[in-house]
């Protein structure tokens, strides 16, 4: 009985001492984690994709000019090899209430445009109001000026 007592506590001792070596996550500090700032989405565009093109231009007028100059974003609705297509493509804009501009660019193209903007995130918001109002226009599309 003697050396059964002995045998149970080597025994004991030796699970105590095993017990010891295992792994014990040591306790780290609690990270802070940063807040979340939400930011206003940017839209979806129903179906397609909004089409984005940089390149250089230049106003048709002078008074075109003055008024859109400072803006990097444009709401192109037309495109037009000769400039009598995207003359009459803007009077029929006009008709329809808006205030269209012709651009020239770099490659040829009459550009028309039916708004500017000094942000990306505005522009893209006309378009899709411009796409849901008038279907004609499902393939307005956004044109960065490049300095």
């Amino acid at each position: 009985m003697k050396y059964t007592l002995i045998v149970l506590l080597a025994f004991g001792m030796l699970m105590t001492a095993c017990k010891s070596q295992e792994m014990v996550p040591a306790e780290q500090p609690p990270v802070e984690e940063e807040p979340i700032v939400e930011t206003e989405p940017e839209p979806e565009p129903p179906g397609e994709e909004i089409r984005v093109v940089e390149e250089r231009f230049t106003f048709e007028t002078a008074e075109d000019e003055v008024t859109h100059d400072e803006n990097m974003f444009f709401v192109i609705v037309g495109s037009f090899i000769q400039k009598d297509n995207a003359d009459r493509f803007m009077e029929t804009l006009r008709n329809q209430g808006f205030d269209p501009v012709i651009l020239m660019s770099e490659t040829g193209f009459h550009r028309v445009s039916v708004g500017s903007y000094e942000q990306e995130i505005p522009a893209r918001t006309r378009i899709q109001q411009i796409r849901t109002n008038y279907p004609d226009y499902h393939d307005t599309w956004l044109l960065i000026r490049k300095l």
